[in-house]
């Protein structure tokens, strides 16, 4: 284990962990980027269900995701005390005055002497974005939204992670603020690659080229993924009348307040109200009431807009019986308000 001990401590094993680690987020960036570009569907319903949907299934095991979330902190942190700790011993070798050398053209090289803080502005972004996704109002940013849909997560109520990221980027602070980090994350991403290999012993004349050339191509393309998707959420909550009429009743307290009861409920229940949900958003509240009347856990008495409600519910379906001559689950799902 000593020979372990050494070369962990020495200068060439913490550039080399630190290009480890910095593989492994490579993947995890693309990975990430890749699954935001649901954002960018054309039809802002359609946008909610998918991004909520794959939101959805990062969480279905809240262990696993724990665990990940852990694996991911762990190799972060790792990277950045190696970072900073290689400039300190730099800085200290070199004195006060300072350069960086590129070991393949002796001269200095800027993408080298920015790296630690490119890579501390990604950190500050990476802690303001993590307030975001855990429904922490940092600046004003990270609200908690619920989300049904008969098509996402087997119907049950889940997270609206599309709501919360559209809301937080279609405000233009924060959308710029996302694309400038993005252009810096881009730029840390295109040198730290090229060094990567080069601090693993893969230096040569005829593949270094195309490695920096690909170093580039990964720099531009995960540069433009984020950034595109936080164009195209600022264009859907500023722009969109569709999109803003989904957002103004998603936003319902109403609403909000009557998925927060049938989250509570059994999964059962949550599947069956999911399809009239979807379809009547604005009359949620009602829905939600009948289930806690007919389960005796409230006692008010039902007001005249539900009976209204309800009675239109029950001709939709008659007629479609007649038109149809069969009755599908999602029709019955009048009786039981």
């Amino acid at each position: 284990m000593k020979w372990l001990l050494t070369y962990l401590t020495s200068s060439i094993g913490k550039k080399q962990v630190m290009g480890a680690t910095g593989c492994l987020l490579l993947l995890f960036v693309l990975g990430h980027m890749v699954g935001n570009l649901q954002l960018l569907y054309p039809d802002p319903a359609e946008a909610q269900a998918a991004y909520n949907t794959y939101t959805a299934l990062l969480n279905t095991s809240e262990k696993l995701l724990l665990l990940v979330e852990a694996g991911l902190a762990g190799i972060f942190i790792i990277h950045i005390y190696l970072a900073v700790t290689l400039k300190l011993q730099n800085y200290k070798a070199r004195g006060a005055a300072g350069y960086v050398v590129s070991a393949r053209k002796g001269r200095k090289q800027f993408p080298t002497f920015i790296m630690i803080w490119t890579g501390l502005a990604i950190l500050a972004f990476i802690v303001w974005h993590l307030c975001t996704i855990r429904g922490i109002k940092a600046f004003g940013a990270g609200t908690h939204y619920l989300y049904i849909n008969p098509e996402v997560a087997g119907g049950r109520v889940v997270r609206d992670m599309w709501l919360t990221t559209v809301e937080v980027l279609g405000n233009p602070l924060f959308a710029v603020f996302y694309i400038s980090t993005m252009l810096i994350l881009g730029f840390h991403l295109w040198h730290a690659i090229s060094s990567a290999f080069q601090t693993m012993g893969i230096n040569h004349h005829k593949w270094t080229p195309i490695i920096d050339k690909l170093a580039i191509l990964y720099g531009v393309v995960v540069a433009c993924g984020f950034g595109a998707t936080a164009v195209g959420s600022f264009a859907v909550v500023n722009l969109d009348e569709k999109a803003k009429a989904i957002i103004e009743q998603a936003k319902n307290p109403s609403y909000q307040e009557a998925l927060e009861i049938l989250k509570q409920r059994p999964l059962d229940e949550q599947r069956k109200k999911a399809h009239i949900i979807s379809k009547f958003p604005e009359r949620a509240n009602l829905i939600v009431e009948s289930i806690m009347e007919k389960r005796g856990l409230i006692g008010v008495e039902k007001p005249e807009e539900f009976i209204k409600f309800k009675e239109k519910i029950k001709k939709g379906k008659k007629q479609r019986l007649n038109d149809e001559g069969q009755q599908s689950e999602e029709d019955s799902e009048g009786d039981d308000l």
